[in-house]
């Protein structure tokens, strides 16, 4: 393991959870925004990846952000075309470093 990946997860491991719960959740007001497209496509990609699936977003259909310690977190409702169905998901996207984590991926009742 590289000694990069060894230290975040140590410091991930070790992040107060009162850290987490001081901000509140904001609702994401343009889920067409740019940048949350694309912490919606890292977060199908990188499942992709892992599951060995090829699911294909369709669009965001909502989500909250929540600023915490280490970088803002992300939950998104996600409408796939293939195979159609919904799925809701948690990116963590790191202040410091142009890096998402994928902490959760998984099916959802669709919410139009």
């Amino acid at each position: 393991m590289r000694p990069q990946i060894l230290l975040l997860t140590l410091f991930l491991a070790v992040l107060p959870l009162s850290a987490v719960a001081d901000k509140p959740w904001e609702p994401i007001k343009d889920v067409t925004d740019q940048h949350i497209q694309e912490i919606a496509q890292f977060a199908v990609t990188d499942f992709n990846r892992q599951n060995h699936t090829n699911l294909i977003l369709k669009a965001v259909l909502g989500g909250k952000s929540q600023e915490e310690y280490a970088g803002t977190r992300y939950i998104l409702d996600l409408a796939m075309t293939q195979p159609s169905s919904c799925y809701q998901t948690t990116v963590l996207e790191f202040s410091w470093l142009p890096h998402y984590e994928l902490f959760y991926f998984g099916s959802a009742i669709c919410q139009v």
